[in-house]
């Protein structure tokens, strides 16, 4: 079905005229590369079938799985929208970008003009194009980043019509089930149409000559809040009353404050600001923690099922733009990566959102599919980052390899500060790294008048770092300098929080980081050992393989 059934006039005219330009456009070139299908699904947690959940419904991600690479501990580099997308992107860990939130000031090419995959593979030969959520839309990042990273052909850039629907009667609810809907009267099935139809006209460019490979990026909104989808994806899950609540609704013993997300966004809107009016849930840690402060039980359910039911909704998607990859002869010469841009609090720790630098947050699902190499379904537990994107796919395609950054602040535009992840598909026992790296700043999306922090001062002044190896989750909270993107490691008001979370038995998916050991005498060596690495840095944790 083509997206225009649910588009305004101006909408599929601009359409048209850009696929219009696809086909018309005939190179004579042999095909030497792979083409790559970029998934990109925001707020997805691995809370799926294949990553072990015996509740959420995912048939086709899991189908994708079956024949890919499922890395078990893939971890973002800020648990937030668009530094964590701006950052693996670019290939440059979020310090280099000067990116930290979402706001308009954060638009890395004011400090670093870094390439971006999607214009690295323009560079070198490919017709890029993109839609729905890739970058984080708006200022934040150039507007889609439309004046570097996309192909001609691609654009105007496509994002659905029905965005900024928020449900019935002009009200804002955090979940919704749309009775009657078909999915395409939703973003994410009209971004979906819109992938559908642009593999048709790459199909007929082919035919007509046209031997470029493609980077094609599709990016899902859903599960993000508020959790819309039709009623049907609601109705392949079990009542409310049936749906499990967290299993650690607690925040951990011993958490510093500075550590805690204190999940406004949830809050507010007309399905649930009855729960929270009047109580000023976020004035201080102690009542942020308080049994008056969290959402009631059939609430918090409710919440988890519409979570759910959002993800299926996209998780349909995911599978028909697959089979029609496969229907136009693209699936064995197309790699396949599917990723979320950070995980997702559901109540555990006391969280209902992103924002921190706890195991839930910065987990994501990553699996990738490439033909002929991953074909029989692997599985890998070597810790990966999502920075590890960008040299991965250019070397998995054979593109030239983009050198690592140099130390400093004189760099290539196109420089690298992950690992490929190429040999952990040779042998998924391989550690291209012995630690990954998050950071989340403060009091950006926590408490804005704990003891240290300047009320007069910016939302970056104190940076958690948290380093996560194999056995351990370590994080310090330090102060930063903000215009400069330096940590005080030595400031004489020293850290405002250490935390230090055991990961020795086999990590429980959302319910673990329980207890901070920081303060346990008999771990005084570990975290000497963990500060060093953490302090150090990503480059010393790179491996020699």
């Amino acid at each position: 079905t083509c997206a225009c059934v649910v588009m305004n006039y101006s909408t599929c005219f601009f359409l048209a005229v850009a696929v219009l330009f696809l086909e018309t456009v005939v190179i004579d070139a042999a095909p030497k590369h792979k083409n790559v299908l970029f998934f990109a699904i925001d707020d997805l947690r691995p809370e799926l079938g294949c990553y072990g959940s015996k509740q959420a419904l995912s048939p086709h991600i899991d189908d994708l799985a079956k024949k890919s690479m499922l890395f078990e501990r893939a971890y973002c580099q800020v648990a937030v929208c668009c530094p964590s997308r701006t950052s693996l992107l670019t290939g440059h860990r979020p310090d280099t970008n000067h990116v930290w939130g979402n706001g308009p000031e954060q638009y890395w090419r004011m400090f670093t003009n870094a390439t971006t995959i999607p214009q690295y593979f323009k560079e070198n030969g490919y017709i890029s194009i993109g839609m729905g959520k890739v970058f984080h839309p708006g200022s934040s990042n150039g507007n889609d980043d439309i004046k570097y990273s996309w192909s001609p052909e691609g654009l105007p850039y496509y994002h659905a019509p029905s965005e900024k629907h928020y449900g019935p009667g002009n009200k804002t609810s955090l979940w919704w089930a749309f009775d009657g809907f078909e999915d395409n009267q939703l973003p994410d099935g009209q971004i979906c149409d819109n992938a559908i139809m642009v593999l048709q006209e790459l199909r007929k460019n082919k035919t007509r000559g046209d031997e470029r490979p493609f980077f094609l990026a599709v990016g899902f909104h859903k599960p993000h809040v508020p959790q819309y989808a039709p009623k049907k994806y609601f109705d392949m899950y079990p009542p409310v009353d049936q749906i499990l609540l967290p299993e650690n609704p607690n925040v951990p013993d011993g958490m510093p404050d500075i550590a805690y997300e204190t999940w406004s966004n949830p809050r507010r809107y007309d399905n649930t600001k009855m729960y929270f009016e009047g109580k000023n849930c976020t004035a201080t840690p102690e009542k942020a923690y308080s049994k008056e402060c969290q959402f009631p039980d059939k609430a918090a359910k409710e919440f988890r099922r519409a979570y759910y039911a959002s993800m299926t909704y996209t998780d349909y998607q995911v599978g028909k733009v697959l089979v029609q990859l496969e229907q136009h002869g693209f699936a064995e010469d197309t790699i396949v990566v599917l990723w979320g841009d950070h995980g997702w609090q559901l109540g555990e720790h006391a969280e209902w959102a992103k924002f921190s630098n706890f195991e839930d947050a910065t987990r994501v699902p990553f699996l990738l599919h490439v033909p002929g190499v991953t074909d029989k379904g692997m599985r890998s537990a070597s810790l990966v980052e999502l920075i590890d994107l960008f040299p991965s796919l250019v070397d998995l395609t054979g593109l030239p390899m983009p050198p690592v950054c140099p130390e400093g602040n004189k760099r290539p535009l196109a420089c690298v500060e992950g690992s490929s992840v190429a040999p952990i598909l040779k042998d998924p026992s391989v550690q291209t790294k012995n630690a990954s790296f998050s950071q989340y700043p403060r009091p950006n999306s926590g408490f804005a008048h704990l003891p240290g922090l300047d009320s007069k001062g910016g939302p970056e002044q104190v940076m958690g770092y948290t380093i996560r190896t194999d056995k351990y989750r370590y994080t310090e909270w330090v102060y930063f300098n903000s215009t400069t993107a330096t940590p005080h490691w030595e400031d004489s008001r020293g850290l405002m929080g250490v935390e230090l979370y055991d990961h020795r038995e086999p990590t429980v998916n959302f319910n673990d980081e329980n207890t901070n050991m920081a303060h346990n005498e008999s771990m005084k060596s570990v975290m000497e050992e963990l500060q060093r690495a953490l302090r150090s840095g990503w480059r010393a944790a790179k491996t020699t393989t």
